[in-house]
């Protein structure tokens, strides 16, 4: 299973940042048993600041926030708590 999923905002100095990861879930079965494994890898960042919010993939390139919100449709409701500062 892979799901992008979006952790609750951390603010700080007049900035909230808002985490978006990717969670990767694997279960396997053997003879001798079960096994699993889960990975969670950083995908981007939403930086919100003076109101302005703007997203950046992990290696530093700014994408559009739609294509990100289009990917984890959760950012949006986010990202409006975090814009009213009810987050």
């Amino acid at each position: 299973m892979n799901k992008i999923i979006v952790d609750g905002p951390v603010s700080a100095a007049g900035q909230t940042l808002i985490p978006v990861n990717r969670v990767s879930l694997r279960r396997w079965s053997t003879r001798a048993g079960s096994a699993f494994m889960g990975i969670k890898q950083p995908l981007a960042v939403i930086v919100v600041s003076l109101k302005t919010p703007r997203a950046f993939r992990t290696s530093g390139e700014e994408v559009p926030l739609e294509e990100l919100i289009k990917e984890a449709p959760e950012i949006k409701e986010v990202l409006e708590r975090a814009l009213t500062g009810s987050a």
